[in-house]
């Protein structure tokens, strides 16, 4: 197991001298991105120092993915910071002089500018006809609130009803980052040591409610390190390539989508029966971008968006296209704003069953479609093949499987709150408590499908452990909160 050094002065409080005369409990937290990085900068914080992180891809960030293209970053993943006073990602960003920001009246035109200020929307038909200003104005504030691209979604017909009012908004205006999102991620890593993060480092199966003989025969099995074998452990993670690690409490931060997929063969026994049927009744989609850049504008200057509007509706009466009709998907491409930082450059965006059809082709047919499409609802014929097309694939992504959670009709937010339950229950006085810790945008309750939802759902985790070690040694004389 990786452990990090304690700092000099981490032991000014009484949980973290406490912690330094005991030993220290071996964490393991799955996943680098907010979640699992925010739960591990507390711990370290509050002096955990054997605490490993377990990246299965190669990268740090999970579903934020800042991309350098030319001059300027796009972004794959993450792009605002919904809200600001209580926010901590805007805190976080404020702090460190990462914030540009969009005001409220820009936001109301629709999703548009990182967006060309003071510009407006074209709404245009399939047979390449502009909407009336004015008629578009009486549906669209409607219509931005209600898009499945907003929600995840593959329709709206699958987002609850009852609880569309769960999601709650922080107040303020929407920011995005220049630089990147990528910055709060590094923000949140830089006093992580090195050693305790893990990439390329796939977990196949956890083994909780172990007893130590039972944590001790499956590392044997898969020839697990020496130095891990002198303290009973609850809890062994077996990662893909056979290496095993025994610890007293695991913080999971896999996305809802993973879980969907890898659930019943992840976690050895299986979650109780109400935490996966939290896991299925939940919603998740992908949402996926695809950025266009060309040589030079076709759009007019005050142009900031072109959002499609098909007029043949008699097609469009199932809920899914067939697979080559993908493209009827695409909601909208959005002109990236300013052309000093972006060049010229659209940002079109799909969901649903149709992104992954999209993510199975290559560029070159996504990137032909895309411009016959903008060709079509513009009746502009002369509009070139863009010279780069950059997209993401969260949807494929297999350790990801998805973009953000939603309120599926079925699931409520009490479904949230089970799947943020520890495991097992604090009740369950008959075994070491809170062996298997749930976190992600998907476990909070007001702030899920956001990036500080997935941020406070880790330093939760991280409480929560916390409060139970305050509790063990007689650093609180009240019962932790767990």
């Amino acid at each position: 197991m990786q452990s990090c050094e304690i700092s000099s002065d981490s032991t000014d409080d009484p949980l973290s001298r406490a912690l330094h005369r005991h030993r220290q409990p071996r964490i393991v937290v799955i996943g680098a991105g907010l979640a699992g990085l925010a739960a591990t900068k507390t711990l370290l914080e509050n002096g955990f120092t054997n605490v490993t992180v377990l990246e299965a891809s190669d990268r740090i960030g999970g579903r934020v993915q800042s991309i350098q293209h030319g001059k300027t970053t796009l972004e794959l993943g993450a792009t605002w910071i919904h809200g600001a006073n209580g926010n901590p990602i805007y805190h976080l960003a404020e702090e460190n002089g990462l914030l540009e920001h969009t005001t409220e009246e820009e936001r109301s035109v629709g999703r548009i500018s990182l967006y060309a200020k003071n510009g407006v929307a074209h709404y245009q038909t399939n047979n390449g006809k502009r909407i009336p200003k004015d008629l578009v104005e009486e549906f669209s504030d409607l219509y931005n609130e209600v898009e499945s691209c907003e929600s995840s979604s593959p329709s709206m017909d699958e987002v609850s009803l009852s609880e569309f009012g769960e999601w709650t908004e922080i107040p303020g205006a929407h920011h995005v980052i220049p630089v990147g999102f990528i910055k709060v991620v590094e923000i949140l890593a830089q006093d992580i040591p090195s050693r305790v993060l893990r990439l390329s480092k796939p977990v196949r199966r956890i083994h909780w409610n172990c007893s130590s003989q039972d944590a001790e025969e499956i590392a044997d099995q898969a020839d697990h390190n020496q130095d891990q074998r002198p303290s009973p452990s609850p809890v062994c993670v077996e990662c893909e390539d056979a290496e095993c690690l025994l610890a007293d409490h695991v913080i999971v931060t896999a996305s809802l989508g993973f879980l969907k997929k890898a659930h019943e063969t992840l976690f050895s026994p299986g979650l109780p029966q109400d935490k996966a049927q939290a896991v299925q009744k939940l919603g998740i989609s992908t949402t996926d971008k695809i950025f266009l850049e060309f040589a030079e504008p076709f759009w007019s200057p005050e142009c900031n968006s072109i959002q499609f509007v098909w007029e043949d509706e008699a097609q469009l009466e199932s809920q899914a296209y067939p697979e080559e009709l993908w493209y009827r998907k695409i909601c909208s491409f959005d002109v990236l704003y300013p052309p000093e930082r972006y060049g010229h450059m659209l940002s079109g965006w799909i969901c649903g069953e149709e992104a992954l059809r999209m993510e199975r082709c290559d560029d070159e047919t996504v990137a032909e479609i895309c411009t016959e499409l903008l060709r079509q609802f513009t009746g502009n014929q002369n509009i070139p093949k863009p010279r780069r097309i950059l997209r993401s694939s969260w949807g494929s992504n297999p350790y990801i499987r998805g973009s953000y959670s939603f309120t599926q009709v079925g699931s409520s937010g009490r479904d949230v709150e089970r799947l943020a339950e520890p495991l097992p229950y604090i009740k369950n006085t008959k075994a070491p408590p809170l062996q298997v810790l749930f976190a992600g945008e998907a476990t909070h309750r007001k702030y899920y499908s956001t990036t500080h939802g997935a941020l406070l759902s880790g330093q939760r985790e991280a409480n929560r452990l916390i409060e139970l070690y305050q509790y063990s040694f007689g650093a609180e004389t009240t019962k932790p909160n767990i």
